[in-house]
Order: structure tokens, then C-alpha cells, then sequence
């Protein structure tokens, strides 16, 4: 039986890196001693480009936020349609 993913939503401003990565370790604190396979993260932008750009932006934060947890980890930059400044994480762990 495949496990869920940890989801995480994400808002902070573009180039604002301090605040995603406090929002990142927050959401995922309880999970601190785990390893992320790969994570799909989602940045939401009115035009495809700006969306993946932002997702990336977002994947490099997770790496600042909790290098143990995500430095192996394999990422992808999606695009959702929207505002520009949030994101949607799905995370898939390693099971133990």
C-alpha cells in the first residue's frame, strides 16, 4: 500500500526565501528525523514560466530549510494557475 504524501501549502512573496523557509520547517517539523524520496511542488503564477520558476525557488528553500530531510531528495517544478506567491507541496518519504 503506497503511503499519502505530506502536503504542504506555502505563501510567501517571490525572492522571499526567509519566510519560505520558516513556513517550510514549520510544516515540517514533526517529520524532522525523516528522508524525502522526492517532493512535487506545485508555485502558483498567472503564466506557466513564472509558476515553475517559483516552485523552484520553493525547492531551493527546502534544502536551506532541512538539509538532512531534503538534500537526496529529487524535486519537480509544476505550474498551477493563480496569484503569484503560494505553492502546494506534495512530499513522499522514504518508508521506514
Amino acid at each position: 500500500m503506497a503511503r499519502k504524501p505530506v502536503t504542504v501549502n506555502l505563501t510567501a512573496a517571490v525572492g522571499d526565501t526567509i519566510r519560505m523557509v520558516e513556513q517550510l520547517r514549520a510544516a515540517t517539523t514533526r517529520y524532522e528525523a525523516r528522508e524525502a524520496a522526492f517532493v512535487l511542488t506545485f508555485g502558483q503564477a498567472p503564466e506557466p514560466g513564472d509558476g515553475q520558476a517559483y516552485a523552484r525557488e520553493v525547492n531551493k528553500a527546502l534544502r536551506k530549510a532541512r538539509p538532512d530531510m531534503f538534500t537526496d531528495a529529487t524535486t519537480r517544478d509544476f505550474w498551477n494557475g493563480g496569484p503569484s506567491g503560494s505553492a502546494d507541496l506534495e512530499i513522499y518519504f522514504y518508508t521506514r
